[in-house]
């Protein structure tokens, strides 16, 4: 039998070859709103407004794109267990592409119908609910095509194909860039106009994925799943995929309330400055995350084909990988952040105060990678409710007391809500550390 891409290359060369892929698909997702901010920030006098409204809507952006992941990852690692045995393979992914769309357009009807209500919770008034509105109605639809297309591109990825994935999601995001100068700025939309640039690159990525998985004849027949099956195996992928939900809703949750407290404690003004800071974190967190997501796969296939050592060879260049990039970014982002800032904005005094911002979001950065190894290789050997305690631990129960709490113990410092990130970064590496030793201890133990 002809041997795969696992069997043929390193280990070290599969962390490459599946994580550039990961890393560029995760980029997209977060580049469609990237963009749109850094667009928001040159829209002339609207700029202000269209960075608040950016940064009011990240949590709920955050949320979908959660969604999107629930069967998206879940999927391509069910593909990658039974790449040799056909029939599964196509009853899994058949079953992963019908939910990512069911639950899509759920969310989507569901957000349209009480719209006003979420825009009234998140903090937007007047001029900046207006452009709310507008933009996060075209949002909803995009949305559907994100999360499809985010499931077929982690598929393609799966199927042992991660240059390809690379290849379509760059398209997608140039295709964003151009869409936003053409509606934006050529037709003068202004802000809705990056909301119709977003809809474009999003439905050009899920059209060309399908395209190719149908060409090379890849996708399944949805048909012919058996009702029972159907939901055992959709059942299966939402275990699998519930952890990476949580772990990303809880994101959108906590940039709700870090909005809610600097409205309470600050100015509207500060939302729009997190905006911008927390865009770049996250911009620059997804090479960890993407390296985390493409080593999956890669550690699902030795867990069945139980082959330990490369398993934990794998783990162990992950977190020296994640490691050495976390402290290049930081130098970066300490000597050069304002140059990033830029970018974002042509206000001097917007530049001054999100560079002291960003340095403290970034204090602990080189150690995030170890976090989230370990929250991979939990989430991947089935335990999965340990990866959901330990993202519970950090989101819920460190930060959310935290950007409350500071701001009165520490009335004087201006910046003590950020001072929350770095804080629960710490104590949630504490706690993973200690729990991936004794799950270690333990399977010693027992073998």
């Amino acid at each position: 039998m002809q041997k795969n891409i696992y069997e043929t290359k390193s280990v070290q060369a599969l962390i490459f070859t599946f994580s550039l892929p990961a890393i560029l698909s995760l980029l997209v997702e977060v580049m469609t709103s990237v963009v749109d901010t850094i667009f928001a920030g040159h829209l002339g006098t609207a700029s202000a407004t269209a960075l608040t409204t950016m940064g009011l809507l990240t949590p709920i952006l955050s949320i979908y794109t959660a969604f999107q992941a629930l069967y998206a990852v879940s999927t391509s690692i069910f593909v990658v267990r039974h790449l040799n045995a056909k029939i599964k393979r196509d009853n899994y992914l058949a079953t992963g592409i019908l939910f990512t769309f069911l639950v899509s357009v759920l969310v989507s009807i569901l957000s349209f119908i009480s719209m006003d209500s979420i825009l009234h919770l998140l903090g937007a008034r007047q001029e900046v609910f207006l452009f709310a509105k507008n933009y996060l109605e075209i949002q909803l639809i995009s949305n559907v095509c994100s999360a499809m297309g985010y499931t077929l591109t982690s598929c393609i990825r799966a199927f042992g194909y991660p240059n390809l994935e690379m290849i379509i999601t760059t398209s997608s995001v140039i295709v964003n860039i151009i869409g936003n100068m053409v509606f934006a700025f050529g037709l003068h939309m202004g802000f809705t106009g990056l909301a119709l640039g977003t809809l474009i690159s999003e439905f050009f990525c899920m059209t060309l994925a399908a395209l190719w998985l149908g060409q090379k004849q890849l996708l399944p027949q949805i048909k012919n799943l058996h009702n029972l099956k159907l939901w055992r195996k959709a059942w299966e992928l939402f275990r699998l995929g519930f952890a990476q939900t949580v772990i990303q809703a809880l994101a959108g949750c906590t940039g709700f309330f870090v909005n809610n407290s600097l409205i309470l404690y600050t100015t509207i003004h500060h939302v729009a400055i997190w905006n911008i800071t927390q865009k770049i974190y996250t911009l620059l967190l997804m090479p960890i995350v993407g390296i985390t997501q493409g080593v999956q796969t890669i550690v699902a296939y030795y867990s069945g084909q139980q082959q330990n050592i490369k398993k934990q060879k794998t783990i162990r260049l992950t977190m020296i990988s994640t490691v050495f990039y976390g402290f290049i970014s930081t130098f970066f982002i300490f000597f050069w952040g304002d140059i990033i800032l830029g970018m974002f904005s042509t206000s001097s005094a917007m530049i001054s105060e999100s560079t002291i911002i960003l340095k403290i979001l970034f204090l602990t950065f080189p150690v995030v990678g170890i976090f989230y190894t370990i929250l991979t290789l939990l989430e991947v050997t089935g335990h999965e409710i340990k990866a959901v305690v330990l993202t519970l631990l950090r989101q819920v129960f460190l930060m959310l007391p935290l950007i409350y709490l500071l701001p009165c113990l520490f009335p004087r410092c201006d910046y003590a809500i950020f001072w929350a990130v770095p804080i629960a970064d710490l104590c949630a590496l504490f706690f993973a550390v200690i729990l991936q030793t004794k799950s270690q201890t333990v399977i010693q133990k027992h073998t």
